[in-house]
């Protein structure tokens, strides 16, 4: 099923191998690229607080370095960083991963108690974060501005990393439980780019947006890796943008290549400009979830084969898989891109015919299962194994994937993996409530919200049952996450079990999708 990567959409220049560098530090790679491309004096980075060139962005993940080494800080020593997508928190990565330290990016707007699960997962030397944040950790916290003082600290060199030394890991809902730290190393950026990079085509004259953070692995290399690899422009903004303020930025900075998801594509085309404005992009990236057909079509009518669907996992690091220009099937994620690849498989293991679906399997280069601390053996899938997901897939006799939606219970919002377990204990916390459950539904427009569904218990009346729903809504808000937060929620007679009383996730998606659940 390997098959050549598409074509990019543009020249795009090669950058220096890592196994050219000194120290095979990843930061050396980028910075050395940067300099052997004379890119120093161009622009990075744009964000509130303007324009950032090349230059300063090395100059400053070296004061960050130089900051952390005074703390007693250097290799394999883990530093969370909570901070919002700005130009403090690539400088915060680039210097901890100078020193060989492990940097951990973790979304800034989580809940309290979430961030501090986060801390207690990732067990950091040290975290990068508001100043609101102390307290919550164990670990000394770290401000930005504190790294970026100019107080005349030597900056440290660049630390000596074996191309299979760790230098940064993402965290990912994981398929059976809490959340897990996925681990990359040093080399892993540069095959990202020579795959997922190279099949979106960034150039030294594209101006790059993502909607996904940095602190999934996917806005990782949207942002910083490929971007930084390839000479181009990024906007950053710290504050989750809606469709409107999203498409104004677009225009106002001339963005030419753009991310996002599936959901979020599906609102922004709700306003008047939008064909506009995504007719003028050069590449419009798709990742996170399924892609609905009927979507597709729209995408499809307004950019063409400029729309590229891809997909990978946390665990992959990027995309593995791309379908746009020189690649391209309706309705499917393309071809798996060079040096990964991939099978469908029977529940047995055994490999299926073209066309029947079974669960997706991959193998590469890059693969770092997910471990449940930060002090355990970070893991690494050989490039010869296979790696099996949670996805049900086919692929076709031409190597055309398409990937049906999760094996396993975890529900996808705006490309986001969502535990339901965790809303439904929120949800039954209620003392009205005696069952619930929880699933994602697309409406309509093509947006991807979570439902819930509840049992009463008896004697919770119709007036009372309207105040229970306002009840749960508001303690999901106040306790959860935003993307958490159910965007409803419906009173059942009953939820489906089997025979031993477990709930059948799949038959209340289907319930839920086609309304068939009984008030």
């Amino acid at each position: 099923m390997t098959t050549a990567p598409p074509r990019p959409a543009g020249d795009a220049v090669a950058p220096v191998p890592v196994s050219g560098t000194r120290s095979g530090n990843l930061v050396e790679l980028l910075e050395e690229s940067a300099r052997a491309h004379g890119r120093l004096d161009r622009t990075a980075y744009i964000d509130e607080d303007g324009e950032h060139s090349f230059r300063s962005v090395y100059e400053g993940a070296g004061r960050a370095a130089a900051a952390f080494a005074a703390r007693g800080l250097g290799p394999g020593s883990r530093i969370l960083i909570a901070l919002p997508d700005g130009i403090d928190f690539v400088r915060a990565f680039l210097g901890a991963v100078r020193i060989g330290a492990v940097a951990i990016p973790v979304n800034s707007m989580f809940h309290p108690d979430e961030m501090a699960r986060a801390g207690d997962i990732a067990e950091p030397a040290a975290v990068v974060a508001a100043p609101e944040f102390d307290g919550l950790f164990t670990a000394p916290v770290l401000t930005a501005r504190s790294l970026s003082r100019d107080d005349g600290a030597a900056v440290p060199p660049y630390a000596d990393c074996a191309p299979h030394t760790p230098a940064f890991a993402a965290f990912t809902s994981g398929t059976t439980g809490g959340p897990k730290l996925c681990f990359h190393t040093h080399a892993d950026a540069e095959v990202l780019d020579r795959a997922a990079g190279e099949a979106i085509g960034v150039r030294e004259d594209d101006v790059c947006y993502s909607v996904p953070r940095m602190n999934f692995a996917y806005g990782l290399g949207n942002s910083l890796f490929f971007p930084l690899l390839r000479g181009a422009t990024t906007v950053l903004t710290g504050r989750r943008l809606g469709p409107a303020d999203c498409l104004a930025l677009i225009a106002r900075h001339g963005v030419s290549v753009y991310y996002s998801q599936p959901t979020f594509f599906a609102h922004m085309l709700a306003h008047p400009d939008a064909e506009g404005v995504l007719g003028r992009l050069r590449v419009a990236v798709v990742a996170g979830e399924v892609l609905p057909q009927a979507l597709e079509r729209r995408l499809r009518h307004i950019m063409g084969e400029r729309l590229l669907n891809v997909y990978g996992t946390t665990e992959i690091g990027h995309a593995l898989l791309a379908n746009g220009a020189g690649s391209y099937r309706e309705f499917t994620l393309g071809r798996v891109l060079a040096p990964y690849r991939l099978r469908v498989v029977d529940e047995e293991g055994r490999p299926v015919a073209a066309g029947c679906e079974g669960r997706l399997e991959l193998a590469g280069p890059t693969i770092g299962p997910g471990v449940a601390r930060g002090s355990e053996a970070p893991l690494r899938t050989a490039p010869e194994e296979w790696y099996s997901t949670s996805d049900a897939a086919t692929v076709d006799a031409d190597g055309f994937v398409r990937v049906h939606g999760r094996l396993d219970d975890v529900e996808i919002v705006g490309g986001i993996n969502v535990h339901p377990t965790e809303i439904e204990d929120r949800l039954m916390e209620h003392p009205a409530v005696k069952e619930a459950a929880v699933c994602a539904v697309r409406r309509d427009d093509g947006v991807s919200v979570l439902r819930a569904f509840t049992v009463l218990r008896a004697g919770v009346d119709a007036a009372a049952a309207q105040e229970v729903r306002q009840e749960l809504l508001a303690a999901c808000r106040t306790t959860l996450t935003w993307y958490k937060v159910p965007e409803d929620v419906f009173f059942v007679t009953s939820l489906p079990r089997n025979h031993v009383g477990k709930l059948l996730r799949r038959t209340v998606r289907a319930q839920a999708a086609d309304g068939s659940f009984r008030p």
